[in-house]
């Protein structure tokens, strides 16, 4: 037997609870951190159902590690209180994520994504859900394009209580949810602002899910933004959601925010409401900046030669940076690929002797390490590093 989907509170409450506890792109961070966070969220009717949005006064935990190659584990509590009690019912909504990277060759790297959540709605709507799903995932990234395939497979549970008439008996429905499917999304842009297409298919408990959408990323290195927009194929029909994401972080402070119609779970079977929105005001109680990088000196000789030598560039690059590369003028200023090792970005380049300046491109922006040697401007406003080769 199928469990009916949630009714259109829960689906919105699920889907809005989910959304603004999950950390996704516009959250992540290197190092540790965690941070208490309080704020309000509110949930409208689905779309040609007429009633009053339900609104929530929520408060949560968030903590996270993550190494600046993008591994590490991320995990989030949530607490709802309904503001009235008929529209809505107070919420409990727990997560954890956990990824691992690995780079195979230069732009490059795989690597494997999993999660795990709990949810629960108090009367009027009692609804009970837990899951656990995840998959492996190729990633390619470039200066100015980024694409990811990802595979997905998850299994679950839910209990429904039913109340067919105001006064009469509570039905109660146990059902074990699955799914299984694939996602790929391709960006193109600067390092800074993103745009691209996504598109996902999954086979579900509930039926054959499908979507197709575009994406907007902006951001780096502090305040982001993402807009989405897809369509969706779904065993109820055809639905179109989207919405608007954003983190603004200032020293020890962050506000988060979404405003949009949520996605449809192919796993939980939660279908978009009407729309939601939700801003959490939040304030980090314990954390440490990026994981310590290693600081060798930025290059070696490696092997001398006649005119020229072998010389190996070693960096620590940026958090979050999917690509580094290698410029200077002994490569007449053309960007020369980096491999990533651990927490490094390495490559050998031929060197002729004597002085030479030198910089890096992360995801296509100029950058230069702290520990760079000898860093003197140049006519274009930036710094760069100085390395002396002698015979």
């Amino acid at each position: 037997m199928r469990a009916p989907p949630p009714p259109p509170r829960w689906s919105g409450l699920l889907a809005a609870a989910f959304l603004i506890a999950a950390p996704g792109a516009l959250a992540s961070a290197q190092g540790t951190d965690v941070s208490l966070e309080v704020g309000g969220s509110t949930i409208a009717p689905p779309v040609g159902v007429e009633g009053d949005p339900a609104r929530f006064l929520v408060a949560g935990l968030r903590a996270s590690r993550f190494t600046l190659g993008g591994s590490g584990v991320l995990g989030s509590l949530l607490v709802g209180r309904a503001l009235d009690d008929v529209l809505g019912g107070d919420f409990l909504s727990g997560t954890v994520e956990g990824s691992a990277w690995r780079p195979l060759r230069p732009r490059w790297s795989v690597g494997v994504e999993a999660r795990g959540f709990g949810f629960a709605v108090a009367e009027p709507f009692p609804y009970r859900a837990l899951g656990v799903e995840g998959g492996p995932s190729l990633r390619f990234s470039a200066p100015h394009v980024a694409a990811t395939l990802s595979g997905v497979a998850g299994s679950g549970w839910s209990r429904t209580e039913l109340r067919r008439y105001a006064e009469g008996p509570v039905e109660v429905v146990d059902d074990e949810l699955w799914r299984y499917g694939a996602t790929a999304e391709l960006l193109a842009g600067s390092g800074r602002l993103m745009a691209g297409v996504s598109a996902g298919i999954h086979e579900s408990v509930g039926g054959t899910y499908r979507s197709g959408g575009i994406r907007l990323v902006a951001g780096g290195g502090g305040p982001a933004l993402e807009v989405r927009v897809d369509g969706w194929r779904t065993p109820l029909g055809g639905e179109v959601t989207g919405g608007l994401a954003f983190i603004l972080p200032s020293g020890g402070w962050s506000l988060r925010g979404f405003l949009g119609r949520s996605e449809p779970d192919p796993l939980t079977l939660a279908e978009p409401g009407g729309g939601s929105g939700g801003i959490l005001l939040g304030r980090r109680l314990l954390g440490s900046d990026p994981l310590p990088r290693a600081r060798p000196p930025l290059h070696r000789v490696v092997e001398q030669g006649g005119e020229e030598a072998i010389v190996e560039v070693r960096v620590a690059g940026p958090g979050g940076a999917r690509q580094m590369e290698l410029t200077g003028d002994f490569t007449f200023w053309e960007p020369v690929a980096m491999a990533r090792e651990g927490e490094l970005w390495t490559v050998r380049v031929e060197v002729p002797y004597g002085t030479h300046h030198f910089g890096f491109l992360a995801d296509g922006d100029w950058y230069l390490p702290d520990e760079a040697p000898d860093a003197v401007p140049d006519e274009w406003g930036r710094k760069n590093a100085t390395m002396v080769i002698e015979r």
